[in-house]
């Protein structure tokens, strides 16, 4: 298969979709046996050579193209790369001979769940009309990972996480990639619910999360001691004490400082439980 792909490619007499047809199948051949990242990026490098060469495009063969890059993308770890081109594919998506629509979807969601700033990620998913049909009706557990997260309900997005853990466990062109993932996705975690306090004890954040202080302590320091969390523990006080990011660490992070609903609904929780203590205060009073 792989020699005939090959002749065919070659062979200038073929006209140039039958040569793209062609290459696409190298590709495919590399990605079924084995995720052969060497040859998948071969074949990506020259479909993109011999689309490019099309004078006045052809959509059908950039459409394919989109996807079987974000498969490549995802493939060597670029989830950023591999988010913008699924977020882009999904409403035309037509590749079906490389994977079926639902593992699109389930592959949209990881790249953009992991590279996406917590604003774009509601627009992207749940505002997007294909993407948003298909997380309501058909995905519901990946719209619970986005939703549990969005939301802040941290202990349902562990058991969310740990189901994509296995899921991509099983996935051959996932399997190389899930301890970074999972890891770069409790990360996030850790920053959103940290990045509303000055403060925050160790038992409200490991209850919040649904684990033991000792493991959110071990998680946190091992983070922060890498400087990947900008944050300080306070053993004796058993608080999380968070600092001001340097301004290099802002330009990386820009979402971290300026999400304004995460302070949003963090201002709305705390007016509740004022308020709340004013009308105790009243009634005393009134007494």
């Amino acid at each position: 298969a792989t020699t005939l792909a090959m002749s065919k490619f070659d062979d200038k007499s073929v006209p140039k979709s039958h040569r793209i047809d062609a290459v696409f199948s190298l590709f495919r051949i590399s990605f079924f046996h084995g995720c052969d990242i060497k040859g998948m990026s071969s074949a990506i490098e020259k479909a993109t050579e011999l689309i490019e060469g099309i004078s006045g495009g052809d959509w059908s063969a950039r459409n394919k193209l989109k996807a079987y890059e974000g498969v490549w993308s995802l493939a060597i770890r670029d989830f950023s790369r591999a988010a913008r081109l699924f977020v882009d594919v999904v409403p035309t998506f037509e590749s079906y001979e490389l994977a079926d629509f639902g593992t699109i979807i389930r592959y949209t969601v990881l790249s953009c769940m992991i590279a996406l700033p917590r604003c774009e990620l509601r627009k992207k998913l749940m505002h997007h009309g294909v993407m948003a049909q298909a997380l309501h009706s058909q995905y519901q557990d990946l719209r619970e990972y986005f939703v549990s997260l969005y939301d802040g309900r941290y202990a349902d997005f562990l058991v969310c996480l740990a189901r994509v853990e296995k899921e991509m466990k099983r996935d051959p062109l996932l399997h190389p990639h899930y301890r970074h993932y999972v890891q770069e996705m409790r990360l996030r975690a850790y920053k959103q619910i940290l990045q509303a306090y000055r403060s925050l004890s160790l038992d409200y954040m490991a209850k919040s999360f649904g684990v033991t202080s000792e493991f959110i302590e071990r998680e946190v320091a091992r983070f922060a001691a890498a400087g990947r969390l900008q944050c300080k523990i306070d053993s004796v006080a058993g608080t999380v004490v968070t600092s001001s990011p340097s301004s290099d660490e802002t330009k990386e992070a820009p979402e971290a400082s300026l999400d304004r609903g995460m302070l949003y609904q963090t201002t709305v929780k705390r007016g509740d439980i004022l308020l709340n203590r004013l009308k105790k205060l009243a009634r005393v009073m009134d007494f």
